[in-house]
């Protein structure tokens, strides 16, 4: 049998629950004649969590053959041809069990990614021997840029970011949620693919709601940690009260980042742990925020005073949640909040409260064969694909209304 021997590249694709590597770009040694699924099988070999052993949910290797979609050969340009070519692609499918080359670790409620990630790519009438590890990774998120900023008080911060073709007067602050903050085998990458939040600089929403520099930080540890040392995280849970270590050296991270860009208004939007510090952040500067989104919101209502209250009851609010969210229930959150802000006067406070989180696209099915049903706590799906309702009003809406 003839030996082919090769390397290949991957591209990572965002979704609504996650990422997946969607394709490899391989790069052989010899010309083939032709291509087609049917000649390829993919095995992945990665860490996963074993969520089936509870509570020790430990981290294991697995393997499992990928879905393969397509497979073909592509010219100089990455174009399909009929060949002969040295150059090949293979499309996989992507599903919330299958492609994530993200670890989700119960313990530290982090995602970082897979090492080692393998993909063992063989090619039926060969004896094949591809070098397993990709040579370069692309991803759905590549229009950001990676930086890092040092606060006054020595706080680091790794952040991306994304400015649209002759500027914007706009700044998008996205915060994200517990799984995506960290500092060992993660990048600030991962603020925007573990889940779909690069929405925010991709072609709808900067055409269609607005043109805006976009801005997602990276916390070195979680945004409800009190002393930056995680001493309030224990079992899985956090015991926050109403102030990050975070908040000073935050928002002087946004002060700058507007500043540099010339920004003129600001969006603040954040999920989760995110959704805390949107609250935070918002309280303690309502000024410096022109709009601002919560998303499954866990600064719990017992924590925010009267005097809260009063300062933020006037700034244009976006809640977002799901009814049935059990990891930040909205009876000890949202609902009393908002209750509180529109006993205060508040006018411009809405509320986008869905039974459930699913698939609406029409693309993800369960086992029963009906739309995927997400966690009640991933209401941030609903954000990122505009399907939040308050009462006839979106949220892309809201946001393009309040910057005309």
């Amino acid at each position: 049998m003839k030996k082919i021997t090769g390397t290949f590249d991957i591209f990572v694709q965002g979704y609504d629950w996650g990422c997946g590597v969607s394709v490899i770009c391989l790069k052989l040694d010899q010309k083939l004649d032709s291509l087609k699924k049917e000649d390829v099988q993919v095995l992945e070999k990665k860490k996963t969590t074993d969520f089936s052993r509870i509570p020790e949910f430990p981290v294991i290797d697995t393997e499992s053959y990928r879905t393969i979609l397509d497979a073909y050969l592509t010219d100089e340009n990455g174009k399909r041809t009929e060949g002969p070519s040295d150059s090949a692609v293979i499309e996989m499918a992507c599903t919330p069990a299958e492609g994530s080359p993200l670890l989700f670790n119960m313990h530290t409620q982090l995602n970082t990614w897979s090492d080692p990630y393998e993909l063992h790519v063989s090619i039926d009438g060969y004896e094949t021997d591809i070098d397993p590890v990709y040579r370069k990774k692309y991803t759905s998120a590549d229009m950001f840029a990676e930086e890092t900023f040092t606060a006054s008080d020595g706080t680091v911060y790794r952040y991306v970011h994304y400015e649209p073709e002759g500027g914007s007067k706009v700044l998008f602050v996205w915060l994200h949620g517990l799984g995506e903050g960290g500092t060992e085998n993660t990048d600030a990458y991962v603020t925007v693919l573990a889940n779909k939040a690069a929405v925010f600089a991709q072609q709808n929403f900067q055409e269609t709601v607005v043109k805006c520099n976009v801005l997602a930080v990276q916390c070195p540890t979680y945004w409800m940690d009190d002393d930056g040392k995680k001493t309030n995280f224990s079992g899985g849970r956090i015991n926050a009260g109403r102030d990050s270590y975070y908040t000073e050296s935050l928002l002087e991270l946004i002060e700058a980042y507007k500043k540099q860009t010339g920004s003129e208004k600001v969006i603040l939007a954040g999920c989760s742990n995110g959704g805390y510090m949107t609250m935070v952040l918002t309280i303690r500067r309502p000024e410096l925020f022109d709009l601002c989104i919560p998303v499954c919101e866990a600064l719990a209502d017992k924590d925010i005073t009267d005097a809260d209250i009063e300062k933020i009851k006037d700034k244009p609010l976006y809640f977002v949640y799901s009814k049935d969210d059990t990891t930040v229930p909205p009876a000890l959150h949202e609902i009393p909040t908002i209750r509180r802000l529109l006993e205060a006067g508040a006018k411009d406070v809405h509320c986008a409260a869905s039974e459930h989180v699913f698939d609406k696209s029409g693309t993800v099915k369960g086992p029963d064969g009906k739309p995927y049903v997400y966690m009640g706590h991933w209401s941030w799906i609903d954000l990122y694909n505009n399907d939040c309702d308050a009462d006839g009003l979106k949220a892309f809406a809201f946001i393009r209304d309040h910057l005309k």
